[in-house]
């Protein structure tokens, strides 16, 4: 038996999509779209109300960088975010629609949000202040007591890379107690020796570093997990990520660690951000597995990858426990146009990884996607993929066939301009679907096996 764990909630779904790069929508739209399948009443557990707090994310970044992004003068609309309208396009489009009978809890402001918010933390117990022999290591260059009365306005936020594609933004120390306690809540829930598997796709935030932000990501919830895991008890642990972009903060944070394996699979190309991952990175660093790959990544291209270069050095590392950054932006349709994965063969993917490591369990968590209403479809049909196969009664759960329509639901309109098609992006001749040159040749999987000895 396997025990279900998802992490997603009104609220949770509204604070992810503060971030400016969610478009204020695609968290809210993946919520709703699993809801609407009635997927959330197969799981053992859903998480509504995520939080947790400065002590959390000094196991790994710095407090100078904590004390920047955590200060609460932030906690309010900044003056360049002022149009309430634009965040609630959605919260309005919900109260407007009158055919749903679901008990839904849309906040119609984000001072709303903040509220609750506060309201979760209240009625949490205080929690201790421990520092550890390892955390005291870590941060020992820092004088803790001297950086924490500085206030955000004296800083350098230079610094810590909060400009750029990494601003500051409105009540952004919500966002990170919110989604970075989402994921690190899913670790409460794994027990040795039980199978599990726990999600929140929100997470993924692989760029983060100690003591910066990068890449639309400010803390590192991640690497976060996998350290708090390794405190459970978890000796090893193999990390998969999918996204486009290669996992930079998750390897750096772990590429001298024996136990920890970090796995990507990513773009790379002169110019492509971050600029990392490519072959030589991995040869002085035990555990660091690179799969640097090229424009045009197809489906057969990704399960041969998958077969005979990602299954068998997890195999070899024979981890406890298993964590998948499911990012989408390969996907056909998003919109950085550079890999033609399709969902199925991207599921497809990800689910053989959790198949072929049946006693371990596994956190799944989100990544980069930047067309909203793909990403609502990847998570949604990742969610009925493993609820379909892991759920102990699946036989009533609907389908998701090729002739699938969006179901209705308070965002439905959201989905006309697609036809409200589930597949949009993969009908054959449809206009969505893209024929891209793969330039991954068949040389590629030879060159990979050689170089890690498979």
């Amino acid at each position: 038996m396997t025990r279900l764990t998802i992490a997603t909630s009104e609220f949770q779904s509204q604070v992810s999509d503060l971030l400016p790069c969610n478009s204020y929508k695609r968290s809210q739209l993946t919520h709703a779209l699993i809801r609407s399948l009635s997927l959330l009443e197969r799981f053992d557990e859903v998480l509504t109300s995520p939080v947790c707090f400065k002590e959390d994310m000094l196991q790994f970044h710095s407090a100078a960088y904590i004390d920047a992004i955590l200060d609460e003068k932030l906690n309010t609309v900044l003056p360049f975010e002022e149009d309430e309208q634009k965040w609630s396009q959605l919260a309005e489009l919900a109260a407007s629609w009158v055919n749903h009978g679901t008990d839904t809890q849309w906040h119609e402001s984000r001072y709303e949000l903040l509220s609750k918010f506060k309201k979760i933390k209240d009625d949490l117990p205080p929690k201790p202040r421990k520092r550890s022999s390892l955390e005291a290591l870590l941060h020992a260059d820092e004088d803790d007591d001297e950086k924490s009365n500085v206030s955000t306005g004296q800083r350098d936020l230079k610094q810590f890379n909060l400009e750029g594609d990494c601003p500051l933004f409105s009540f952004i120390p919500m966002y990170c107690q919110v989604i970075t306690g989402a994921t690190l809540m899913l670790a409460d829930k794994v027990i040795k020796g039980e199978r599990s598997i726990g999600i929140n796709w929100d997470g993924g935030r692989h760029h983060a570093f100690k003591q910066k932000a990068s890449g639309f990501c400010y803390v590192n919830d991640i690497v976060l997990l996998i350290q708090k895991l390794r405190r459970k008890g978890f000796q090893k642990i193999s990390y998969i990520d999918f996204d486009l972009h290669h996992g930079d903060g998750v390897e750096k944070a772990f590429q001298f660690s024996s136990n920890v394996q970090t796995i990507s699979l990513h773009l790379f190309e002169v110019g492509f951000f971050p600029g990392t991952g490519n072959l030589s990175e991995s040869d002085k660093r035990r555990n660091v597995v690179n799969i640097p790959l090229l424009h045009g990544l197809d489906d057969t291209s990704l399960e041969q990858l998958i077969e005979q270069i990602v299954k068998p050095v997890i195999e070899r590392h024979e981890p406890d426990v298993l964590v998948i950054q499911c990012g989408g932006d390969g996907l056909m349709g998003d919109g950085f146009n550079e890999w033609q994965l399709s969902i199925r063969g991207l599921a497809k993917c990800i689910t053989e990884l959790i198949n072929n490591t049946k006693d371990c369990p596994v956190i799944l968590l989100g990544g980069g996607g930047y067309n909203v209403t793909l990403m609502s479809r990847l998570y949604t049909y990742l969610t009925w993929k493993i609820v379909r196969t892991y759920c102990s009664d699946s036989s009533s759960i609907c389908e998701i066939d090729d002739d699938a329509l969006v179901p209705e639901h308070e965002f439905i309109d959201v989905y006309a301009d697609e036809e409200y098609k589930f597949w949009a992006y993969e009908q054959e001749g449809g206009l969505r679907k893209k024929q891209l040159r793969n330039d991954n040749d068949k040389d590629l999987i030879t060159s990979l096996k050689s170089h890690y000895n498979l």
